[in-house]
């Protein structure tokens, strides 16, 4: 069994994540005074597969640790967080889908289980001691047991209303969005109360904060993460006239969320800034101006994009003797290559000279 002790924090370090935090809480109460907020991939010597993490809660739950250990002697801006991963696919596995494992992968679906339109007005949310949940519940309770305190439990991958309906649904999904809408929506309907029934239970199962919530080594408002990776395969006007709508039930349901978006179709990001309750974005940033989105998302909303030490961001922050973009509520997390210990408290350091002038 894995002793956690030997990852517990002094009170020093107690004190100095207890004042990361208010700075991320200030981000949604005064987002012009914050400071942007950096974290960094850093190397760590613990790397098992993940046939080895699927396979042992106590490696999964080591291998967060051993990352953390890291941002611990690094002190960059990442918060102190650990999730049970068990990949995209723990909703759609709950429907009936047969997952697929990959070589030294997360899972995912492996195969569609609503095969024709008319099993879409039979299909039921599965219930919430279906067997990937109870797994999932079992290693999460595990997790919350044994973390050291300054550690938190990360919101897991639950997907979204539209990821979880295209999983269920495959490809076929989109030809009923033009064949037969009525399919569609009651499709969207059963995935979004069963993706809302699966969060609100994680919430319980991990512990979490109301009204806040740990994700992506961050700390966020709200109580959800929207994953809308799918939306990449339509436009704007798909997503308004019939997708927007289940997203806006989520996030009412869930009090405040946020979303996930990976896509390239232009103006999404601002309608999803619309959506009443919604804390918060993070998008692709080679398919997204990054000035663009400062200034057309509202300031109530956080912001988070990727960052390539290679990029004209990145060279534009680094060449800067004073923050060159709008001051705003805005996390970059680094891409790799995983840095040392010695070279992410260099980059840090530079990063955050410049982000606080």
């Amino acid at each position: 069994m894995l002793d956690t002790s030997v990852y517990a924090l002094n009170d020093a370090q107690l004190r100095r994540y207890e004042e990361l935090e208010k700075e991320y809480m200030q981000m949604f109460t005064d987002p012009k005074n914050c400071i942007p907020k950096f974290t960094i991939p850093i190397k760590t010597s613990f790397n098992p597969t993940w046939e080895e993490i699927l396979a042992d809660k106590d490696v999964m739950l080591k291998n967060h640790l051993e990352r953390n250990a890291r941002h611990v002697e690094v002190g960059d801006d990442s918060t102190l967080n650990v999730r049970v991963d068990f990949g995209t696919c723990v909703v759609a596995n709950a429907f009936g889908c047969d997952v697929f494992y990959p070589t030294n992968s997360l899972p995912c679906a492996k195969d569609h289980v609503v095969k024709t339109r008319e099993q879409i007005f039979s299909l039921k949310p599965p219930d919430i001691s279906v067997a990937p949940y109870r797994k999932f519940r079992e290693w999460s309770e595990y997790f919350v047991e044994k973390l050291p305190e300054g550690y938190h439990m990360e919101f897991p991958d639950i997907q979204g209303p539209f990821n979880n309906a295209h999983l269920i649904r495959g490809n076929d999904i989109f030809f009923d969005m033009y064949d037969d809408i009525e399919a569609f929506d009651k499709l969207m309907e059963v995935a979004t109360d069963a993706t809302i029934e699966y969060a609100k239970a994680t919430r319980q199962w991990t512990n979490a904060k109301e009204g806040w919530l740990y994700d992506w080594s961050a700390l966020w408002k709200g109580n959800a993460r929207i994953s809308n990776c799918s939306l990449h395969m339509i436009g704007r006007e798909l997503y308004l006239n019939h997708v927007i709508k289940h997203d806006v039930r989520f996030i009412k349901e869930l009090n405040g969320a946020r979303i996930h978006y990976c896509g390239s179709a232009k103006n999404v990001i601002e309608e999803m800034a619309k959506i009443p309750g919604i804390t918060g974005i993070d998008y692709e940033s080679l398919l997204h101006d990054i000035e663009e989105t400062m200034e057309n998302v509202p300031e109530d909303l956080t912001i988070l994009q990727p960052l390539g030490l290679s990029t004209d961001v990145a060279k534009k922050i680094l060449s800067s003797k004073t923050w060159p973009f709008k001051k705003r509520n805005i996390i970059f997390r680094l891409r790799g290559p995983d840095k040392t210990v010695e070279e992410a408290k260099e980059l840090y350091r530079r990063l955050r000279r410049v982000a606080e002038n």
